[in-house]
């Protein structure tokens, strides 16, 4: 062999165990985390995942809570009101005496008026939630806001026109004006489509005559017999 044959050689040698050592290094950085890193992830010298030493993890930030949801927690809580008033009114109408009485019916008022507190702030959350309105014309007409209330039943009929409840809650609200044509059409209109309602308020129709009755407060004679033959009419009708 030549003498350049070999000088040949020794250099083809020498570049490959090169490159062979440059590869089992790479592969070696790799297994032991990087250049200038001595173990894996998460050993000594290795790179470390997740807070540094000595500190505590980040707590991650609370989810939002929704306008719906919100608006859901309102409702539910109004519910709770709502169901002790009926109970407080249930009270009153059993109570013994008139002081008795007064003391339910002031605690009815006051647990509606929290509930309507509740009941305004979810459709203040949520515009669409028909049953906060229906229940907002419940503790108004309980409360004697029958403007607001006749206000709140249109939201509902808005939203909902088949809520046959909202009908009947209305024309409640609209005797409470001495409406009485108000309330007759939406009385025919549940008793085309809702007749158990229809028949509800037939019977409150009744109680509000014997009560204009003795007190008419602001009801004329002629309007008030002009009713009376009407709901006359209307029983013989079923």
């Amino acid at each position: 062999m030549t003498p350049n044959l070999i000088m040949r050689f020794q250099r083809q040698f020498l570049v490959s165990a090169s490159l062979l050592l440059a590869m089992g290094s790479a592969d070696c950085l790799a297994q032991m985390g990087g250049p200038g890193q001595m173990g894996g992830p998460g050993q000594m010298g290795g790179p470390m995942h997740g807070a540094p030493m000595g500190e505590e993890p980040s707590p991650s930030a609370p989810e939002p809570i929704s306008a719906s949801d919100l608006a859901v927690v309102a409702y539910k809580a109004g519910i709770g009101y709502i169901s002790k008033a009926k109970d407080a009114d249930s009270d009153a109408a059993k109570a013994a005496d008139d002081k008795k009485r007064t003391k339910a019916l002031a605690k009815a008022s006051n647990l509606y008026d929290k509930a309507l507190d509740r009941f305004e702030a979810a459709v203040d959350k949520d515009p669409g939630m028909v049953d906060a309105w229906n229940d907002i014309g419940v503790c108004e007409l309980h409360l004697g806001f029958y403007d607001e209330a006749v206000m709140a039943y249109a939201n509902v009929l808005e939203l909902k026109p088949s809520y046959s409840e909202a009908y009947e809650n209305r024309a409640e609200a609209y005797l409470g004006l001495n409406k009485i044509a108000e309330a007759k059409s939406d009385y025919m209109t549940l008793f085309k489509t809702a007749r158990p309602f229809a028949d509800q308020l037939m019977t409150y129709m009744h109680q509000w005559i014997d009560e204009r009755q003795r007190d008419p407060k602001g009801v004329s004679s002629d309007d008030l017999a002009a009713f009376v033959k009407w709901t006359d009419e209307r029983a013989s009708a079923q």
